[in-house]
């Protein structure tokens, strides 16, 4: 997929012809949009699971470009809930792909007002009666990117460490946009423990290469003492 261009408007019709094919998926941010409007979240939730399905199964791309176009459908189209649900299915494929730095974008990232975390600040910002729909049904879905982030086995735990700390902090700030301070300070707790386990690992790390140029260096002076004698 390629994007070559976004309107206000949110119309796919100048976008990549694999897009232009699914004529639901216009069609279906618009719904969701206003599912988030009228505080309809069980059918908000009902039509994310058919935008996932429809970009993950019936587009040609990757992770990465859907990630792209998420980003700027939030920051140059303007349309803050309609990315939340492309965010959403970008996720989907960097899991698959194992991209577990892009996946933690998907949630929040450079100065967290991109994401979907992004979306919540600036959907709140414009109006906020919002706040509702972030914490009903978009901060639920930012829980369900990181326990698909917390499945990968594929990477390794200095960079789940760092993913985890930054994304932790992001649902920590969107629970504090709601209000929800007992939450906020939960997410910022568990974030916590990931940095201590970021720092353990890193202390084991620095240990395991201490050991082993003394190790180097035991072996080489050895060496020397053989060639001598």
């Amino acid at each position: 997929m390629h994007i070559t261009q976004l309107t206000v408007s949110c119309n796919f019709s100048e976008t990549s012809s694999s897009l232009q094919k699914l004529n639901q998926v216009p069609s279906l941010l618009q719904e969701y949009k206003s599912c988030l409007a009228t505080r309809k979240f069980d059918e908000a939730k009902k039509t994310n699971k058919e935008i996932n399905y429809l970009i993950t199964n019936e587009i040609n791309t990757t992770g990465d470009e859907l990630w792209r176009f998420a980003y700027d459908l939030l920051l140059e189209a303007d349309c803050f809930e309609e990315s939340i649900p492309v965010y959403f299915a970008a996720a989907s494929l960097l899991k698959n792909e194992g991209d577990l730095g892009r996946m933690g974008s998907c949630v929040g990232d450079g100065d967290r007002w991109g994401g979907m975390h992004g979306a919540n600040r600036w959907m709140i910002e414009r109006d906020v009666t919002m706040k509702e729909a972030v914490k009903r049904h978009v901060i639920p879905l930012i829980h369900d990117v990181k326990n698909q982030m917390l499945e990968m086995t594929s990477v390794s735990e200095k960079d789940k460490c760092e993913e985890m700390i930054w994304v932790l902090e992001s649902i920590a700030e969107s629970e504090e946009l709601v209000g929800d301070d007992v939450a906020g300070k939960e997410a910022r707790k568990e974030s916590k423990v990931w940095e201590e386990r970021r720092r353990r690992r890193i202390d084991e790390d620095r240990r395991r290469i201490y050991e082993e140029r003394r190790r180097r260096g035991i072996d080489e002076e050895r060496g020397k003492t053989c060639i001598v004698m």
